[in-house]
């Protein structure tokens, strides 16, 4: 099992670097001896599943893992990963679940799935629009560009105001760059009064294309501690997808709640 798990963890870091990796890498990225190191990246080459510059000695993915890939990406897209999450969500939380993508400074939703019985339900049928900024799925796509892009998009729309939404270029980028800390967002009577979401996002890094993916709910029944919980619950949808397709966020993202409380347990 050990073998395995060193395999794991030099494809991942892999995935994090964005290229080729060479003992070195190894030894200074995962803190092996020099020897483990190099008999693992040995190991994984004779066996297929890592191939060796002849020039720079750096190993990269192998014959084996490239037609795994290659299979992966043609029987499972970002949209159909996203939708497996969807249906994930809405029998664990009971709510409505969307997929939504960026149109203009509107959000569109293009995939939904319905709650379960028993739950009050916040419907929102494919089609629907709201302003970007002020809704949780519409942050969350947001926070996925650059300031400058923000700005061309929202900026005009400041002069509608909806609820409880930024009102403001500077209240915005500050909401999006908590949400980008955390990994998911959250709106409450913003765009429609007495209705709450929570959301996170990916890029497809194939296609660019950005999905903001989450759940829609009454207002009333998003309390302090439901929406803590749901947040990583949607965090972890988009963090499942991302980290499957390479969105670069999510192989690099890091939760530093969780690294501040287990600094505060150490100390």
């Amino acid at each position: 099992m050990s073998t395995l798990a060193n395999a794991m963890d030099v494809l991942r870091l892999m995935a994090h670097l964005q290229r080729d990796v060479t003992v070195t890498d190894v030894v200074a990225e995962l803190g092996w001896p020099k020897s483990s190191a190099s008999r693992t990246l040995s190991k994984m080459a004779e066996f297929g599943f890592l191939e060796r510059d002849p020039v720079t000695r750096a190993y990269r993915p192998g014959e084996v893992v490239m037609e795994a890939s290659y299979y992966f990406r043609g029987s499972r897209s970002a949209s159909s990963l996203l939708e497996t999450e969807l249906d994930a969500l809405v029998a664990e939380t009971g709510y409505p679940s969307y997929i939504n993508v960026l149109d203009g400074s509107e959000t569109l939703v293009v995939q939904m799935r319905a709650g379960s019985a028993g739950a009050l339900q916040v419907y929102n049928p494919v089609g629907t629009r709201a302003p970007a900024f002020a809704t949780s799925m519409g942050r969350a796509i947001l926070a996925r560009l650059s300031d400058r892009e923000v700005a061309e998009i929202v900026d005009p729309r400041f002069e509608v105001r909806y609820g409880h939404a930024p009102r403001t270029h500077e209240e915005l980028m500050a909401r999006l760059a908590s949400g980008r800390e955390k990994g998911w967002f959250m709106s409450k009577g913003e765009f429609v009064k007495n209705v709450a979401g929570v959301s996170a996002s990916v890029i497809d890094p194939a296609s660019r294309q950005i999905y903001g993916i989450g759940i829609a709910l009454p207002a009333q029944d998003l309390t302090d501690e439901l929406n803590q919980h749901f947040g990583q619950r949607v965090r972890a949808a988009a963090m499942n997808v991302g980290r499957r397709i390479g969105d670069s966020y999510w192989l690099d993202f890091e939760d530093r709640g969780e690294q501040q409380k287990h600094q505060n347990q150490a100390s």
